[in-house]
C-alpha cells in the first residue's frame, strides 16, 4: 500500500503541474487552449528522445523538453490576435490532433504506436521515494513562482485582458504581449510536467497524450475554479480521490478507464451548470 500511495503521489504532483499551467492560460489569460495536452506531449517526447537517442543528460533533456514546449505555447498564442472564443479553442484542439498524428506517423523518430521504452530517471532519483521528493519540490517551487506572477502587476493586467479585452486595449495594456508571455509560461510548465511523466513511467506512446488526459486537466481546473492557484491543486487532488477507489471495485479492469472518464465528464458538466466558478474560482468558463 505504501508503494501504491507513493506512486499515486507522484502522479498527483505531475497532474497538479499540468492543471496549474492550464489554469494560467485559461483562468488568467482567458485563452481556452484545448491543445494543452499537445504541449505536455512535446515536453515528454523531446526529453525522452534526446536522452534515449542523443545520449543527453536527463536534466538537459528535461530542460530541452520544457523550452520546446514553451516555444510551442508561444506559437499557439499567435492566432489569438485574430481568432477569439470557441474558434480559438477549436484551433488549439486541432494542434493536439496534429501532434498525435506526428507522433504516430513519424515512426522513424518516435517509433509510432510502439512508443518509447526504457526512458531513464535522473541520477539519484531512481527509486519512487526519491522521485516523489523531486516532484513535490518542483511542484511547490512552481506553485510559488506562479503565485508571484499572477499576483504581480503582470498578473493583474492579464486578468484585465481576460475580463474585457477591448477595455484593456483602451487603457493601453499590451494585450497580445501579455497573452503571449502567459502562453509561453504555460507551455514551459506543461512541458516540464510531460518530461517528468516520461521519466517517471519510463515509457510513453501517442495514447499517453490523448483526450482522456485533456478531460482530466479540464475537469480539475473547473472543479477547483478558474483563476485560483489553490483551486488548481484542490481540483486535481480531488479527481484522484474520486477516481482511484474505482480500481478496488469488483468491475472488469477494461471498464475502469471509460467509467472514470464518464464520471469526470458528469462532474465537469455539473460544475459548469451549477457552480461555474468551481470551488475556489474567481472567474468562470465562458461559452
Amino acid at each position: 500500500m505504501d508503494a501504491y500511495l507513493i506512486h499515486l503521489g507522484i502522479l498527483a504532483c505531475i497532474y497538479v503541474l499540468m492543471t496549474l499551467a492550464f489554469n494560467l492560460s485559461v483562468g488568467y489569460a482567458g485563452l481556452l487552449n484545448l491543445g494543452h495536452v499537445g504541449l505536455v506531449a512535446v515536453g515528454a517526447y523531446t526529453s525522452a528522445l534526446t536522452v534515449r537517442h542523443l545520449d543527453w543528460p536527463v536534466w538537459l533533456g528535461i530542460v530541452a523538453g520544457s523550452l520546446l514546449a514553451m516555444t510551442a505555447g508561444a506559437f499557439l498564442a499567435l492566432p489569438a490576435r485574430k481568432i477569439k472564443g470557441d474558434y480559438y479553442a477549436l484551433l488549439t484542439l486541432g494542434f493536439m490532433f496534429v501532434m498525435s498524428a506526428v507522433l504516430i506517423n513519424w515512426d522513424s523518430v518516435t517509433r509510432g504506436t510502439l512508443g518509447v521504452p526504457g526512458i531513464p530517471r535522473p541520477g539519484g532519483f531512481q527509486t519512487n521515494v526519491m522521485f516523489l521528493l523531486l516532484v513535490v519540490a518542483i511542484t511547490i517551487a512552481t506553485y510559488f513562482v506562479l503565485a508571484r506572477i499572477v499576483n504581480s502587476p503582470f498578473g493583474r493586467a492579464l486578468e484585465a485582458v481576460r475580463d474585457d479585452e477591448e477595455v484593456a486595449m483602451a487603457l493601453g495594456k499590451p494585450v497580445f504581449r501579455l497573452r503571449l508571455v502567459a502562453m509561453a509560461v504555460s507551455g514551459l510548465i506543461a512541458g516540464l510536467a510531460g518530461a517528468l511523466l516520461a521519466h517517471f513511467v519510463q515509457f510513453i506512446s501517442p495514447n499517453t497524450f490523448w483526450l482522456d488526459q485533456l478531460v482530466w486537466v479540464l475537469a480539475g481546473m473547473v472543479i477547483g475554479g478558474l483563476a485560483s492557484m489553490p483551486g488548481a491543486v484542490v481540483g486535481s487532488v480531488l479527481l484522484f480521490a474520486i477516481s482511484e477507489p474505482l480500481r478496488f471495485l469488483p468491475i472488469p479492469s477494461e471498464l475502469v478507464g471509460p467509467l472514470r472518464l464518464m464520471i469526470f465528464m458528469a462532474i465537469l458538466l455539473a460544475f459548469v451548470l451549477y457552480r461555474p466558478k468551481g470551488l475556489m474560482g474567481r472567474a468562470q468558463l465562458e461559452g
